[in-house]
């Protein structure tokens, strides 16, 4: 599933090629993709529309029409956005849906297994919708500050809960998946499955700064495309993070930073990699805590 860099990168290129552009024409042809409004009506109420701008809340890309409407597309597990000339990316065999631009160019939601979503909703419904009313703040802003972080933690201390579970608890922080998860504890030296009421003060300010580090050098080579992963930005080109990461899925290599062998274990039904020497891995037992 596209995590925050991956759906940051998809929204500032679609920002960039579709703001002030008209909708000529609606192609839908999975009627359950569509939430709040009727598959039949969807064309007469975009057609004419043009773009006011893109942008993101948590996984979701957000995109403002002149009616005061916003269409929310969640990618899920396997969407993908694809923008350009109707004949070059009608070759995707898993469109679902397409907008028809007034510049002939379309951009189109693929998707194999058919879970991603597409959501029409009022503006001034943007904090009250189910996708978007209970996600937590979003890592980037200026706003999200190590006071915000730490008061975070703090609030959530009396959970028994992980630190990785926690990071990936869009509730409590907004576009952390597994991949980052993973790469922002290694890069902090801290052990995935620590209790969150282990932290110390030292370690949740590494921990902040993990954060901010780990996703804007991700943003900055345009996301991650792993093996098994679908990512392609809108103009089908993989990400590179995947390139430079330390840990996820690197189970059985050297660890880049002290040399010892990286590990995969399973937590919360998702994969955990992690190197045993820099992250010392100690199981909590919460009824000592």
């Amino acid at each position: 599933m596209p995590e925050l860099p991956e759906v940051e990168t998809i929204t500032k290129q679609l920002n960039k090629v579709l703001k002030n552009l008209k909708i000529k024409g609606v192609f839908l042809n999975w009627q359950k993709l569509i939430k709040g409004v009727k598959a039949k009506d969807l064309e007469k109420i975009l057609k004419n529309k043009k773009i006011v701008k893109v942008f993101r809340r948590g996984k979701n890309i957000l995109i403002e029409l002149d009616n005061n409407l916003i269409l929310l597309i969640h990618l899920k597990l396997t969407g993908r956005i694809l923008y350009g000339e109707k004949e070059v990316v009608l070759k995707d065999p898993y469109v679902r849906f397409y907008l028809i631009f007034d510049n002939e160019k379309i951009m189109a939601l693929s998707d194999l297994r058919k879970f991603a979503k597409v959501v029409l909703f009022k503006k001034d419904q943007l904090n009250e919708i189910e996708d978007l009313k209970e996600i937590g703040p979003e890592p980037l802003e200026r706003t999200f500050t190590l006071e915000k972080f730490t008061a975070l933690i703090n609030q959530n201390k009396k959970r028994k809960k992980t630190i990785k579970e926690i990071l990936m608890d869009q509730k409590i922080i907004a576009g952390i998946g597994n991949i980052y998860a993973n790469e922002i504890l290694w890069e902090a030296k801290i052990n995935p499955f620590k209790s969150i009421r282990e932290l110390t003060e030292k370690e949740i300010k590494k921990l902040f700064l993990s954060i901010k580090k780990i996703l804007n050098l991700a943003i900055e080579h345009n996301g991650s495309t792993i093996s098994d992963e679908m990512y392609r930005d809108i103009f089908g080109k993989e990400g590179r993070y995947g390139e430079i990461r330390k840990v996820y899925q690197k189970e059985g290599e050297k660890c880049l930073r002290c040399g010892a062998t990286i590990l995969k274990t399973i937590q919360a039904n998702r994969s955990t990699f992690y190197c045993p020497k820099c992250q010392k891995f100690t199981r909590p037992n919460f009824s000592e805590i």
